[in-house]
């Protein structure tokens, strides 16, 4: 049972990462109807931004909320200059366009921070022993700022003026232009909090596997992408709910069958949902 628990502890730990990965990646999808395959590098760059700004004397948690906004003015500058001249182009241009974006971004990650892993600067914890069951801190941490994370994007989507032009965008595109959204703005505000967000998921990353490198935020994008899928493509609830479950997925999976497949569960989990639910347990149109 200590066994299971201590799992436990470690799967909701990495599907707090995921989870918040995937809200970040599903809120421009929900807007943009496009897929950002360079949205993995935002991930890294978070890592990596939060690194370098805790060199210079930040602490942990304000080098983190500066290299959240500085990716996500990044997100916008990208966004403006690679994605939105492309749009009316179809999907087709704009995944490749990605795939391009995501390149150069992890190559330039290479170029300036070399290809050798380097430790994240989270300081030492004692693990908490309750009886027989030990409980690493960093993996509390990282459960608690996801959860955090979580309760935020939910307040902006049903707290505030943005939150409801982003769903009206996302539910009816035409429609809320007619209204007068203003798209342009709804969709700056669409990158950065995507961008923004999938740093924080990077940095959570970094917490969980303690070093940062520069293909971190590529090899974590499918599972990123599994998590959105089980959840329902478009939906931020079920992409928080698929990344929680992927995450006990991969744990519990390592733990019990073999920690060489680990990544593999999770795709039998979303295999196994999408035969019952094909549109995912949030998915739109039943």
């Amino acid at each position: 049972m200590t066994d299971f628990l201590q799992t436990v502890i470690f799967g909701l730990a990495l599907g707090g990462v995921i989870a918040v990965s995937a809200v970040g990646l599903t809120l421009s999808y929900g807007v943009t109807r496009f897929i950002n395959f360079a949205y993995g590098d935002f991930l890294t760059l978070g890592a990596y931004g939060t690194v370098l700004l805790a060199g210079f004397g930040l602490a942990l948690p304000v080098a983190t909320v500066a290299a959240m906004a500085s990716v996500g003015v990044l997100g916008v500058v990208i966004a403006r200059l690679a994605y939105e001249p492309l749009m009316p182009r179809g999907l087709l241009p704009l995944l490749v366009t990605s795939v391009g974006v995501a390149f150069v971004l992890h190559n330039t990650v290479r170029i300036f921070a070399g290809a050798n892993p380097i430790r994240f600067p989270m300081p030492l914890l004692r693990p908490w022993q309750v009886g027989d069951l030990f409980v690493p801190q960093e993996q509390v941490v990282t459960i608690l700022v996801a959860l955090a994370a979580m309760a935020v994007v939910h307040l902006i989507l049903t707290g505030t003026l943005l939150g409801k032009t982003m769903r009206a965008v996302s539910d009816d595109p035409a429609l809320a232009r007619a209204s007068g959204v203003p798209a342009g703005h709804v969709l700056a505000a669409t990158w950065f909090l995507s961008a923004g967000i999938g740093a924080l998921g990077g940095v959570l990353l970094a917490v969980t596997q303690i070093t940062v490198e520069p293909d971190m935020g590529w090899r974590f994008l499918l599972v990123v992408f599994a998590a959105v899928l089980l959840g329902g493509i478009g939906s931020p609830y079920g992409a928080m709910l698929g990344g929680l479950v992927v995450g006990l997925g991969v744990e519990l999976g390592a733990s019990y069958v073999s920690a060489d497949y680990s990544y593999a569960f999770a795709f039998l989990v979303l295999i196994a949902v999408l035969l019952l639910h094909p549109r995912g347990l949030f998915g739109r149109g039943g």
